[in-house]
């Protein structure tokens, strides 16, 4: 629920949901056009969610989390490349690389993923078989809307 491990009542980043989806956005157009493909508008899902502590802890100041979904159609043959470009870009932006296969023997065979270690975004880019399609996914830490005070735990 925190922006930090070591104190729970660590300030939270701030920005608005409308920043946050703005920014999600642009991340994920940034990506597909890294990996040379083009998000289809009636798959972008954006889903903001309360932000659940470690042990369930549920505060009433507005903290949220946003996962913002879209997809491209992306032959599996060329989902690999494609995720190594979006991969090679996220590096040159500081973004640690978690996990990186290419892979037919498991479903899904391609994924992506990355973290900003500064900000503790989350990336996501997984490639399928079936529908053949590349799927983006950015996940923001728990953030705290402008001009909320922030709850003590």
């Amino acid at each position: 629920m925190t922006s930090s491990d070591d104190d729970p009542n660590a300030p939270l980043p701030r920005m608005s949901r409308a920043d946050a989806q703005a920014w999600a956005t642009h991340f994920t157009q940034s990506m597909a056009r890294s990996a040379g493909v083009e998000i289809v508008k009636g798959t972008v899902k954006p889903e903001f969610n309360d932000c659940i502590g470690a042990h369930d802890e549920l505060m009433h100041d507005g903290r949220y989390t946003l996962i913002y979904r879209a997809e491209a159609p992306l032959t599996r043959e060329k989902q690999g490349d494609a995720a190594r470009r979006v991969m090679a870009d996220l590096k040159k932006l500081g973004y640690r690389i978690d996990s990186f296969r290419d892979d037919d023997s498991v479903d899904p065979p391609v994924v992506l993923e990355a973290r900003s270690p500064e900000k503790n975004f989350t990336i996501d880019v997984s490639g399928y078989k079936s529908p053949q399609v590349l799927d983006f996914t950015v996940m923001t830490p728990c953030l705290l809307p402008p001009g909320v005070k922030q709850q003590k735990l």
